[in-house]
């Protein structure tokens, strides 16, 4: 009886060594899934705000201000596909104000090292642009941008941005045909979903 009693305990005690845990630090349940900051569907939203240089008016415009509102929507983890619309504000010497309102969409190619995320953008589209009462609608709009941005929550982001964009004005008379060149820089924050 001792010898059965003994082989029991010993098999008992084996049996605690068969079925006990690892120690090391490794992950028994690893699914082989990567976070990736944005995904395909993914969406962000997206406000600036900043000062609007005027390019190539020869010191008829002073500094403006503008605002810029924009949705996109990512096609995969880099690319995204969206649009967005500028407030562009500034005052003319003879104290006029010119307002220029592009709509614009395009893509948005976005790298990210950890949670750093470096937005460039090119986009197309028309434009409104008031001065002196007169109203000149659609004028052909372009933009390029270039960002950084601080994934601070999964949802929020801040950042910089710049942006440069083209408004030609073109008349039938072409002596009368204008270009309007402006390059803002602004502070932005996203929201993310």
């Amino acid at each position: 009886m001792k010898r059965f009693i003994s082989i029991l305990i010993s098999l008992i005690l084996c049996t605690t060594f068969v079925f006990s845990q690892e120690t090391d630090d490794e992950d028994i349940y690893d699914d082989g899934y990567v976070y990736e900051q944005n995904g395909a569907g993914d969406q962000f939203l997206k406000i600036d705000m900043g000062a609007n240089f005027p390019l190539n008016f020869d010191s008829t415009l002073y500094i403006g201000a503008n605002a810029t509102i924009g949705y996109y929507y990512f096609l995969s983890n880099n690319f995204a596909v969206g649009g967005d619309a500028i407030l562009g504000y500034n005052l003319s010497i003879g104290k006029k104000p010119l307002v220029t309102v592009p709509i614009t969409f395009g893509v948005v190619y976005q790298p990210y090292i950890g949670k750093f995320e470096f937005p460039l953008m090119l986009n197309v589209g028309f434009a409104t642009v008031s001065c002196q009462q007169l109203m000149y609608f659609p004028a052909f709009a372009a933009k390029a941008s270039v960002g950084a941005y601080y994934r601070w929550t999964e949802t929020w982001s801040v950042g910089l941005s710049a942006h440069a964009y083209w408004i030609p004005l073109w008349y039938k008379n072409k002596d009368y045909n204008d270009n309007g060149l402006f390059a803002s820089v602004d502070l932005g924050v996203r929201y993310h979903f």
